[in-house]
């Protein structure tokens, strides 16, 4: 007969195997962002465009973040619990394997986010109005890394709707 102390640990062995390739894969992409930040800070172009076109670019990369972000959100929060996506007879591993699977979708879209900011900025943009680009892709990317408090935060969240798991 196990403890509830050994059923934790044996669950958190678990999380920490599943979880790691995410963890790396977010991290790394974390870096990407910070290098794509340093990128448009310290290469400086000639516009390629005209003021107004510039304009009208930044602006539509602004409202397409404003949507990724949305969506990425909304996502994340509506999937991550829903019967459709996790069943029943789900073991703790699949779950965490379902979740491995969205979780890297989601930090690969938010990863468009800084690439959005990048381009703006080579087309002409000074970085000192796409810095928000790349600000809010790291933080986005560091609520989607699932470290361990988070995800067992969410296993407990799962726990009260599939018991079983």
């Amino acid at each position: 007969m196990t403890t509830e102390i050994e059923k934790r640990y044996e669950e958190r062995k678990l999380i920490k195997k599943e979880t790691g390739i995410t963890v790396t894969i977010g991290l790394a992409m974390l870096g990407t962002v910070f290098i794509y930040g340093l990128l448009a800070y310290f290469i400086k172009t000639e516009p390629m465009l005209d003021k107004e076109p510039l304009k009208n670019l930044y602006d539509m990369m602004n409202l397409i973040v404003i949507v990724l972000l949305v969506v990425v959100l909304g996502v994340r929060r509506s999937i991550y619990y829903s019967p459709r996506f996790i069943k029943e007879d789900f073991t703790l591993t699949q779950v965490l394997q379902k979740w491995r699977a969205i979780d890297i979708m989601l930090m690969a879209v938010a990863e468009t986010i800084p690439l959005c900011g990048l381009v703006v900025t080579f087309l002409g943009m000074p970085f000192e109005k796409t810095f928000h680009f790349f600000v809010g892709g790291a933080l986005l990317m560091v609520i989607l890394i699932p470290m361990g408090i988070k995800v067992r935060s969410k296993i407990s969240i799962l726990k009260k709707t599939h018991p079983d798991i």
